[in-house]
C-alpha cells in the first residue's frame, strides 16, 4: 500500500513542480461542485477531472484494476486527496524550501520537460516507410528467426553406478519413461517420465536448471536417441531428445511490429546524436570531471584496471573508450573496443550501438584475434544464448559453434 501511495505522490509532486493549473489554485471556491469539472479540492488545491483521469492512465495496469468502475474512481480520488494532505502539511513546514528539495524538484521538472521535448522533437517525427521494413526484413531474416525449440527426457542420480545400470538396461531395450518414473532422483520430472518440457538452447531447463554440459549433450542428439552418461554440475544424467523444432523464420507481416520497433530505435539514436551536436553548438557545456581526468592522464594499463572494477556498465564503456581513443596502438585496444560492444549487447541490450562498435573493431583492427568473437556476437546477440561470465566462456561458445558447423558441412 505504501508503494502505491508513493507512486501517486510522485505523480502529484511532478504536477506541483511544473505548476500545472489544473492541480492547484490560489483562491478558495466555496461553491465547488462535482459537475464543475473538478474531481476534488484539498484546501486551496484543486484537482480537475481531466487531471485525475490523466494520473489514472499513468498508473501501471495492475494498479488500474483496483480503481475500475465508479466506486473505484472515487477510491482513486480519495488516495489523491490523502497525498495532497501530506503535500500541504509538508509545505506548511517549509520542507520545499531546503536546498536538497529544491534540487530534487528541479531534476523532476527537468526530466518531465526533457521527455516531452524528446517525444515532440524526435520520437513523433520518426516515420518508417514500407520499403525500409522490407529491406530490413530481407537483411535480417536470421536475427528474426525464432530459436530452435527442444523437448527431452531426463534421468538423474548422484550415484554413478546407478547411471551405469540405467545405460545397460536402456541398451537392452527397457523404456526410458519406465526407468524415470520408478528410479530417477529428480522428483520434479520423474512422475512425468523424466519429461523436462520444451526449452530453447541456453535457457533454463526444468529439473536441470542452467547447464552448458547438458545443453551440449542434447544438441548432439538425434530425435529419439539417448545420450551416454553425462557427469554434470548436480551429478549424473542420461538425456533423450524427444522433439526438435527447427528455427522458424516469421513472415514479413508477422515481423512488422518487431522491425518497426528496431528501426524506430535506430532512427531515434541517430536523431538524438545529431540533436546533441546541434545543441552543443547553441549552448556552451563544460565537463569539469572529464577535464580533471584529462589533466591526470592514466596509462592504458591503469585505464584497463579501472574498467574492470566499474559496476556501472556505462562507466566501464567510457574507460574502455579512453584506451581506444588515447592509446589506439596499445595491445589492449582491440579487446577494449570489443568489450565496449560486448557491454552494449549483453548488459545494456543496446544492439545498434553494439553492432556499430563491432564493425568499428573490424575496420580498425582487422587482424585482431577478437574479430571472430565480434562476428559471432553480431550474428547471435539478439538470439537467446547462455550468459557469458567471462571472455573464456564466450570463446568456448564460439569454438563449440564452429565445431558444430564444421561437422554439419561434413
Amino acid at each position: 500500500m505504501f508503494a502505491k501511495k508513493a507512486l501517486l505522490f510522485i505523480l502529484i509532486a511532478s504536477c506541483a513542480a511544473l505548476g500545472i493549473s489544473s492541480c492547484s489554485g490560489k483562491k478558495k471556491d466555496a461553491d465547488l461542485k462535482v459537475k464543475t469539472g473538478l474531481a476534488a479540492r484539498v484546501g486551496d488545491l484543486k484537482i480537475s477531472t481531466e487531471e485525475m483521469l490523466r494520473l489514472f492512465e499513468e498508473l501501471p495496469e495492475i494498479q488500474k484494476k483496483e480503481f475500475r468502475g465508479r466506486d473505484g474512481q472515487a477510491k482513486f480520488v480519495d488516495q489523491l486527496i490523502e497525498e495532497n494532505l501530506f503535500y500541504l502539511a509538508a509545505i506548511d513546514e517549509k520542507m520545499d524550501k531546503t536546498q536538497e528539495m529544491k534540487d530534487r524538484i528541479r531534476w523532476i521538472t527537468m526530466n518531465i520537460i526533457y521527455a516531452e521535448y524528446f517525444t515532440k522533437k524526435i520520437s513523433d517525427k520518426i516515420t518508417i516507410e514500407p520499403k525500409e521494413m522490407e529491406d530490413y526484413y530481407e537483411a535480417h531474416k536470421a536475427e528474426l528467426a525464432s530459436a530452435p525449440i527442444m523437448r527431452a527426457q531426463y534421468l538423474f542420480t548422484t550415484d554413478s553406478l546407478k547411471a551405469v545400470d540405467w545405460q545397460r538396461r536402456l541398451a537392452q531395450g527397457e523404456l526410458f519413461t519406465k526407468i524415470a518414473v520408478k528410479e530417477s532422483e529428480d522428483k520434479e520430472t520423474a512422475a512425468a517420465g523424466g519429461d523436462v518440457g520444451y526449452f530453447n538452447i541456453g535457457q533454463y531447463i526444468k529439473g536441470i536448471g542452467f547447464s552448458d554440459i547438458i545443453t551440449k549433450a542434447i544438441q548432439e542428439l538425434d530425435v529419439g536417441k539417448a545420450s551416454g552418461i553425462i557427469h554434470f554440475e548436480k551429478g549424473f544424467a542420461i538425456v533423450r531428445l524427444t522433439e526438435k523444432n527447427p528455427p522458424k523464420i516469421p513472415s514479413l507481416e508477422e515481423s512488422r511490429k518487431t522491425i518497426e520497433a528496431k528501426l524506430r530505435g535506430i532512427k531515434a539514436e541517430e536523431a538524438y546524436a545529431k540533436m546533441i551536436e546541434e545543441l552543443k553548438k547553441k549552448y556552451s557545456t563544460d565537463n569539469y570531471v572529464r577535464e580533471r581526468l584529462d589533466k591526470t592522464t592514466r596509462t592504458p594499463d591503469e585505464l584497463w584496471e579501472m574498467a574492470q572494477i566499474q559496476a556501472d556498465p556505462r562507466s566501464r564503456i567510457q574507460y574502455y573508450r579512453d584506451i581506444v581513443n588515447m592509446y589506439p596502438d596499445h595491445k589492449n585496444a582491440p579487446e577494449a573496443l570489443f568489450m565496449i560492444g560486448f557491454t552494449y549487447a549483453e548488459e545494456l541490450h543496446d544492439y545498434p550501438w553494439a553492432r556499430r562498435t563491432f564493425d568499428e573493431l573490424e575496420r580498425k583492427y582487422p587482424e585482431s584475434s577478437m574479430i571472430e568473437s565480434a562476428r559471432w556476437m553480431n550474428e547471435n546477440m539478439e538470439i537467446e544464448h547462455p550468459k557469458f561470465e567471462s571472455m573464456e566462456s564466450l570463446q568456448k561458445q564460439v569454438d563449440m559453434d564452429k565445431t558444430r558447423k564444421a561437422e554439419g558441412v561434413r
